[in-house]
């Protein structure tokens, strides 16, 4: 190796080097630089390759600091540059493959397995082929969702950079056909954000007027934001109109870190469900086929991020109602009233020698009910609606209808108990089984009766809850919701904690 560690002095703001990493990466080397001929010249093609590798992945929202930045080109001992430039090609092939390390430490919620790489040997493999960047660009995330938010990173990248308009005043409320003079400023902010267009003719002409036009451009980001879409300025619009592009900016970057985190390989056919961005996508061959609206775990219940496979389909399910529930939720409205039970066509079993057994429910004491369970009778008022789709894992969460369908009208939808309930199932049904005449001549049937009718899937589906608080919607929109879990709060304080070194001059030793 060209340098030991305590001769390696940091700057504030530089990650500390994985010195285990380099010291195999020269110890296979048959020189003593890596990026240098042995007298010092610098092998500037290679050096170039990496450059242009580090450009890639800041445009792709990972920080240069933590890749030296402008001291890979500024360092003037050639010995120190050479090892910074090696570690930032080992760094890099790591953030780049698996997501930043210390940001998905100890993620809660999160039970996606990040990808397996061997970065020492992708590193050696970079520098014997003499191609750091193509290396590099090989493990990024190549979903049509992680491209897509990359182009709105480096789109709000560039109106980050623009000189930004005076804020907005925070006691304004302005309602459609009112006239304000802060009309021509609103107008600056969504032009800006592109929901409205230029409009000299209305500047012209009645420049205060909050016209139908400027009206339609609101609720368009009111929409992508999750507000209610009244197309009046209000407080809640307001904040949002507000919020600095480096918040914005942050939010992303947060967002395309969790898709590093992801399977590169998630499959010819998959869905995905976003538990922030209340939405589910069908994915076919890279292109989103099929976008609704979904129903997920309020806070307290939060609908986790995990991998499972759609193996089955219920027709008319019932509903075994889950302890939690029981307990927090509905024991307190049966001790109210408990007639309940069979307006909603509840029944109660209790677990006897074995068996789960039929019982009234005036034998039971509802105030220590012991060991029972209530399960809902299939028809319109169940829970689960009149579909479910079984998929296996740990923590009992599955796709399912819901009778409450006005409840997909809001724009957000934390009411769940953590599993997902989808606005127009049926339609998704309906599309999986598209070339599949036996199953839709099965379905039309069950779907004809009123009994339980449950029948395999001929293929499972992917199915990846990921915690997605910005995203590119089927239409090409720039979606953003609140980070109802608290999820992306955690990311930032993590990658801010560990990707840089806090203090000038540190030196490292072993």
């Amino acid at each position: 190796m060209p340098l030991l560690p305590d001769s390696l002095p940091l700057q504030r703001g530089e990650p500390i080097p994985n010195w285990a990493a380099l010291g195999s990466l020269y110890e296979t080397s048959a020189s003593a630089y890596l990026w240098h001929s042995a007298d010092g010249g610098a092998d500037q093609a290679l050096i170039d390759s990496l450059l242009r590798a580090i450009d890639s992945a800041v445009a792709q929202g990972l920080p240069a600091e933590r890749y030296y930045d402008r001291r890979l080109v500024d360092e003037p001992e050639v010995a120190r540059r050479d090892l910074l430039l090696s570690d930032a090609l080992l760094r890099l092939i790591t953030d780049m493959g698996q997501g930043q390390p210390e940001a998905a430490l100890q993620q809660r919620l999160w039970h996606l397995p990040r990808p397996q790489i061997d970065a020492l040997a992708l590193a050696r493999r970079a520098l014997a082929e003499r191609d750091p960047v193509g290396v590099v660009a090989e493990l990024a995330p190549r979903t049509p969702e992680y491209t897509a938010l990359t182009e709105l990173y480096q789109r709000y990248l560039l109106i980050s950079r623009e000189t930004p308009p005076p804020r907005l005043p925070g006691n304004l409320i302005l309602k459609p056909g009112e006239q304000s003079d802060v009309v021509p400023l609103l107008r600056r902010y969504l032009v800006r954000l592109g929901d409205a267009e230029p409009d000299p003719v209305a500047l012209a002409t009645a420049p205060d007027l909050y016209d139908e036009p400027l009206v339609a451009a609101l609720q368009s980001f009111q929409i992508r934001h999750g507000l209610e879409v009244d197309g009046v300025l209000g407080p809640k619009t307001l904040a949002e109109l507000n919020r600095p592009m480096s918040e914005r900016l942050e939010q992303i970057r947060v967002n395309l870190e969790r898709w590093r985190w992801m399977p590169r390989e998630l499959g010819e056919r998959y869905i995905l469900v976003s538990p922030a961005g209340y939405f589910l996508e069908l994915v076919e061959a890279g292109q989103v086929v099929f976008y609704t609206r979904t129903i997920t775990g309020r806070p307290r219940r939060p609908t986790p991020s995990f991998r499972s496979d759609l193996t089955r389909l219920t027709v008319n399910p019932d509903w075994t109602v889950p302890r939690r529930i029981m307990r927090e939720d509905l024991l307190p409205k049966i001790r109210e009233d408990l007639g309940w039970l069979e307006q909603n066509r509840v029944r109660v079993q209790r677990y006897d020698e074995g068996r789960w057994l039929n019982v009234a429910p005036e034998q039971v004491d509802w105030n220590d009910p012991g060991h029972i369970r209530l399960i809902q009778a299939p028809g319109p008022q169940n829970a689960l609606g009149r579909m479910k789709f079984g998929m296996d894992n740990p923590f009992s969460i599955y796709l399912h209808d819901t009778p409450a369908q006005s409840l997909f009208d809001e724009p957000l939808r934390p009411f769940s108990s953590g599993c997902v309930r989808v606005q127009g199932i049926e339609n998704l049904v309906q599309y999986l089984l598209l070339e599949q005449p036996q199953m839709q001549n099965w379905l039309a049937d069950a779907l004809a009766q009123e009994k339980t009718r449950i029948r395999s899937l001929p293929e499972p589906v992917p199915v990846y809850m990921v915690y997605l608080s910005a995203w590119i919607d089927d239409q090409g929109q720039a979606q953003f919701r609140p980070d109802i879990y608290g999820l992306d709060t955690q990311v930032q304080a993590r990658i801010q904690r560990y990707s840089a070194v806090e203090y000038t001059d540190i030196v490292v030793n072993n």
